[in-house]
């Protein structure tokens, strides 16, 4: 038992404090994907890829962290560090923290290039979060005695491969949904507010000029958007569903489009995304007509 003692006391500062340190980041991680759950993030929250089959991002992050967060916690609540058991028991929980670093880091990754390349915005919490996996990912990999670096190198790799081919696919489903499910015909929500003579005279010369709006159903963004118009005015806009389970969806048109977000708009062949107040889809379309809109953005 004292030879054993004495091989653990030659423990680096990395590989005795890193597993409170990827507590610390766990933790961070588990709050960081909580607080997406409760708090929209503007274009990166209505767009095509905030959820995977049905179940928000966020959530999928939280579980996660949080399985992340108990593997580095049960080897430091046993607190025996010369018994054999809990260094095994050690070695095979970093092993599997690893490989969940690795896949996380690739996840995060692909979410931050999408958010480059396809939405052209910036979502804090996402970059927040690849950091963290990123970090991780670097903790679990010097903070352990490894016993057998080549297979476990060989093991990330394979791990690795998996998880970006999952990932591409995932993001193959999330833009281009259609090729996977069938339309359920869902209806957007009923637009409360009424029209003035305002929204009616900007909706008709919306219509007229051949502007365009791009959304889906289920899209809050794009339900404010209505709202704005009012139930009379929207009628006269050319909208187009980009979801397959929408009704009458046009997802091909979406995709020639370049649509990644909703909602779009295309007005005078510019895209425009996000919610656009009534007075700025004037300016756009170049309306000339009466300004005093009766329906107006929530602060």
């Amino acid at each position: 038992m004292a030879r054993i003692a004495r091989k653990s006391s030659k423990q680096t500062p990395l590989q005795q404090y890193g597993p409170y340190a990827i507590v610390a980041l766990s933790t961070a991680g588990l709050g960081t994907a909580i607080g997406c759950l409760f708090k929209e993030n503007g274009l990166v929250a209505s767009s095509l890829y905030t959820t995977a089959f049905g179940i928000p991002l966020p959530l999928l992050g939280a579980i996660a962290y949080g399985v992340m967060l108990g593997l580095a916690l049960i080897p430091l609540v046993r607190r025996a560090p010369a018994s054999r058991d809990l260094q095994a028991l050690r070695h095979r929980l970093g092993q599997v923290q690893l490989m969940l670093a690795l896949v996380m880091t690739v996840f995060s990754g692909y979410l931050v290039y999408v958010m480059a390349t396809q939405l052209q915005s910036l979502c804090v919490p996402c970059l927040i979060s690849g950091v963290l996996s990123l970090t991780i990912l670097g903790l679990t990999s010097v903070s352990y005695a490894w016993r057998e670096p080549g297979s476990l190198i060989f093991w990330g790799v394979i791990v690795g491969f998996i998880a970006l081919i999952s990932t591409t696919g995932f993001y193959a489903y999330a833009s281009n949904p259609g090729q996977f499910e069938a339309s359920r015909g869902q209806a957007p929500p009923a637009i409360e507010t009424t029209s003035g003579p305002a929204e009616m005279a900007l909706a008709a010369h919306l219509a007229e000029t051949g502007a365009i709006k791009y959304g889906a159903w289920w899209c809050p963004h794009c339900h404010a958007q209505q709202t704005l118009f009012g139930q009379e005015a929207f009628t006269a806009i050319d909208y187009v569903e980009c979801d397959p389970g929408g009704v009458d969806p046009q997802p091909g048109l979406c995709r020639a489009k370049g649509v990644a977000s909703y909602p779009t708009w295309e007005i005078n062949g510019q895209t425009h995304s996000g919610v656009q107040p009534l007075e700025r889809l004037a300016q756009l379309s170049n309306y000339q007509g009466p300004q005093n809109f009766q329906n107006q953005a929530s602060p």
